[in-house]
């Protein structure tokens, strides 16, 4: 069946109005194809040029925004290492250090129930006071006692921390093992 139609189209062909009219439309579809191509071609040209550009345009909006966030932290962190060192000349003593905590355990109604202070060996120019204070409060209280020990005029760090809770009640017993640094006093040249 297939040999039939193709033999038919052969012979057909045979006829010079046939043969015309298949170059007419050879020549209607190539003209078509092209019409087609030049319009498509600069519509799909410009959509993948306007997706680079959003790219683009995106990219930047990302390196800005992360600028940005990278300097304002920069910022806050060039004011913290400010605090810090202001924090580390400060000369406090054991004293003061003890008022301080005392104070501040009174404002956050926490009880001291024992603490003891050792001066440590100077290490990279900072001199450590070592102090380890037992309290009693509740846990908001703890929590906030914690929370406030970077307002005090020194640099203290709270190495460790262990809370523990008597049975059911509502008070808790933590004990904390801290460090207090200030930078070590130079002396004058001429003592010796």
């Amino acid at each position: 069946m297939l040999e039939a139609y193709r033999d038919d189209f052969w012979y057909s062909l045979r006829h010079p109005r046939v043969r015309a009219g298949m170059l007419v439309s050879a020549v209607a579809v190539l003209v078509m194809l092209m019409v087609g191509i030049a319009y498509w071609w600069p519509a799909w040209n410009a959509a993948v040029t306007l997706k680079t550009q959003i790219e683009q345009k995106r990219r930047q909006a990302v390196e800005a925004s992360y600028s940005t966030q990278l300097a304002q932290i920069s910022r806050r962190a060039a004011q913290h290492v400010a605090q810090i060192e202001k924090k580390l000349d400060a000369s406090g003593t054991q004293v003061t250090l003890v008022q301080n905590l005392a104070t501040l355990a009174r404002r956050h109604n926490v009880k001291i129930l024992s603490e003891a202070y050792e001066e440590g060996k100077a290490k990279d120019g900072y001199v450590p006071f070592v102090h380890e204070l037992t309290l009693q409060g509740g846990y908001a209280e703890l929590r906030q006692f914690l929370v406030a020990l970077q307002e005090l005029p020194t640099f203290t760090i709270v190495q460790d921390a262990v809370m523990s809770r008597a049975g059911n009640a509502a008070v808790i017993k933590a004990q904390l093992h801290m460090h207090t640094y200030r930078k070590v006093e130079s002396r004058s040249s001429g003592a010796k």
